[in-house]
């Protein structure tokens, strides 16, 4: 007899909020994945591997062999559902329950069961936010070159760990079940070894992207995580990875409507990639109504607090009780997924924006530490230690990433530039300022100031008029919730400089 699916998600959440439940965060994510899963008819596939993978937050060399981890859980979270049942004034209208020796979920009908059923026949949205699937595999592409066999396990296992720190993607095991496939294949050369690079989408068979890559014969670790680097900076990482972008545009293509457990990450991507006032707001309603119905989707509250920075750098100032909900979902993210680099990230970002320095730095530190790999997380790193005036570790740290070659965004010559006009290197400030062509008003405001300080005020007027069609408010303090960006130290020389532009031009 088939129950109704909207009673046992009743059932789900009046387990997950009961007191023996409350408190046990792992628990409550095992049950909560493996119900979904079943209801979405994918409860036979439910193993270990997945399960730690997919739903605990174990990168994707997890081993059931060596860690027991998932049979403890399913062992506990059998016996914590027993005794909720057990309870003598629970009238559940729906038993949920996992039989030893599987992990799909049974539903059965409880005491205060109806006789009135409806089949499932709708696929339930899954309850967090998710990204495109990626295949990896490593490959010699002469069979002759045994030697090359240690280096091929090498780079599979290293290359799996880094992928498996970045949460906008999901690692699979089986080709047949990606989006994507990413080929390393391996050949000896007479300076060393080679690496040719393929990533496919597997639905359309798209080449996606493609390079060469080399590699001493002995690589050290420096070397490998170099490569490392590059790699996730070219594929995975947010900003600036082929995989995202691609995944993004063709969910937008498809003639059928845009999945919901999809959307947040699909319209964020298109905003950082098109980035307008328009392409913000769709973003920003998507994700709101996701977290509307799924309040504990840790992927959508990250996404949701790194637009709350991005409507303060930027100055919309289109989210209400910014400081407060910013704060909410930076922390909040962080308690669901405690391994989540890019939580952490965005925290040090809420904590720059709140004056508090200490914690801002302690944040930058864990999110690095966490995902080192990351380049977005690396800029942001650099530029919260020059925010707290560590400039030239700062800016070390932001050139040096800058010589990775990988398509950086236009935001990443903000600081540099920052960095030459506040040094007096105007002509340098320049150079970066015309690298800035879709950051919102930066361009146009790095621009303005550059040619008024090296003598071109016709330009600089012009570039002024520009700035204050499209950005009228940007100078106008009285905004106290989202803060003028000007508010910072780092950022008032330029203040001073685009109010005496103004003066001179007779704008009021």
């Amino acid at each position: 007899m088939n129950i109704n699916k909207e009673s046992i998600i009743d059932e789900l959440n009046a387990i997950l909020t009961s007191p023996r439940f409350r408190s046990r965060k792992v628990i409550k994510t095992f049950l909560q994945y493996a119900v979904y899963e079943t209801l979405a008819g994918r409860g036979s596939e439910l193993n270990q591997q997945k399960i730690a993978t997919q739903a605990l937050g174990k990168s994707a060399d997890f081993s059931p062999t060596y860690n027991p981890l998932v049979r403890i859980e399913a062992g506990r979270l059998r016996k914590l559902l027993k005794e909720h049942y057990a309870d003598p004034n629970n009238m559940s209208a729906v038993i949920i329950v996992m039989p030893k020796g599987k992990y799909q979920i049974d539903f059965l009908p409880g005491k205060c069961s109806s006789n009135t059923t409806t089949p499932l026949t709708h696929e339930l949205v899954p309850p967090f936010t998710e990204g495109p699937k990626l295949f990896l595999s490593c490959n010699i592409l002469d069979p002759q070159q045994q030697m090359t066999a240690p280096l091929c396990h090498r780079l599979h296992s290293g290359l799996l760990l880094t992928l498996s720190h970045f949460r906008n993607i999901r690692l699979v095991t089986q080709k047949h079940n990606t989006d994507y496939v990413l080929t390393l294949d391996i050949q000896s050369v007479p300076d060393g070894i080679e690496l040719f690079l393929l990533l496919t989408h597997a639905p359309s068979d798209e080449l996606v992207y493609a390079n060469t890559l080399h590699l001493p014969a002995a690589p050290s670790k420096t070397d490998l995580n170099a490569m490392y680097l590059h790699i996730a900076a070219n594929t995975v990482a947010l900003h600036s990875g082929k995989i995202i972008y691609h995944w993004a545009q063709y969910q937008l293509s498809l003639t059928t409507p845009l999945a919901s457990q999809h959307g947040s990450l699909v319209h964020y991507i298109a905003f950082l990639h098109n980035i307008t006032q328009d392409s913000f707001c769709t973003a920003l309603n998507t994700c709101q109504q996701r977290l509307k119905h799924f309040p504990n989707d840790d992927k959508a509250l990250v996404i949701f607090a790194r637009l709350c920075g991005y409507d303060h750098v930027l100055q919309y100032h289109l989210i209400n009780h910014l400081e407060a909900k910013w704060t909410y979902a930076a922390r909040k993210a962080m308690q669901l997924d405690s391994e989540n680099a890019e939580a952490h990230s965005i925290f040090a970002h809420n904590r720059y924006f709140l004056g508090d320095s200490e914690l801002c730095r302690a944040e930058l530190e864990v999110a690095r530490k966490l995902n080192p790999f990351d380049t977005s997380i690396e800029y942001l790193y650099g530029f919260g230690l020059y925010l707290i005036d560590e400039a030239e570790q700062g800016i070390q740290i932001i050139h040096s990433l800058m010589q990775i070659p990988f398509p950086q965004p236009d935001w990443y010559h903000v600081l540099p530039f920052i960095h030459a006009f506040n040094s007096g290197n105007y002509q340098e400030a320049l150079t970066r300022a015309e690298r800035i062509q879709h950051f919102g008003y930066w361009g146009e405001m790095a621009r303005c100031v550059s040619y008024f300080k090296l003598g071109q005020l016709e330009r600089s007027r012009q570039e002024l008029k520009e700035l204050l069609d499209h950005s009228p408010l940007l100078l106008d303090n009285s905004n106290i919730d989202n803060r003028s960006i000007f508010s910072h130290n780092t950022l008032k020389p330029i203040r001073d400089t685009l109010k005496g532009i103004k003066k001179m031009a007779g704008i009021t």
